[in-house]
């Protein structure tokens, strides 16, 4: 575990960096709020995208990938509401911001936001006279 020496602006606590925690501890067994990143290495894909998905929490991930083929089996396969590759570009005012299973339903930010106050109405016709 590597903490830094900057307290954090919104929990007073330190960033720590978590790698190769194991299976047990409580930082990947719970969804973390604060300054920790978990870093974990895999060499098989199917084990890592098993293990992003193995709880029932998915409001963000961040994954890192030289192959643009990677990036879009994550992308499409990781169980989460908003999904970073190579960068940290998440909780923009203009994105979408929301999570699946146990960390959210719906989006609030972006465009998405204003789904839940607007009311959709579909009309069809056909066959009439003037």
């Amino acid at each position: 575990m590597f903490a830094g020496n900057l307290k954090g602006r919104f929990t007073g606590r330190l960033p720590s960096i978590l790698v190769n925690a194991p299976i047990n501890a409580k930082a990947r067994n719970v969804e973390p709020f604060g300054p920790v990143a978990l870093i974990n290495s895999f060499d098989d894909f199917d084990d890592a995208l098993m293990e992003a998905n193995r709880l029932p929490y998915g409001l963000a991930s961040y994954a890192y990938t030289s192959s643009a083929k990677t990036a879009a089996a994550l992308t499409n396969r990781i169980e989460a509401g908003m999904i970073s590759i190579n960068h940290h570009g998440l909780g923009l005012p203009e994105h979408p911001f929301g999570g699946v299973k146990d960390s959210g339903f719906g989006s609030e930010g972006g465009t998405e936001g204003l789904d839940a106050y607007l009311s959709v109405k579909f009309a069809t016709q056909v066959g009439l006279d003037a």
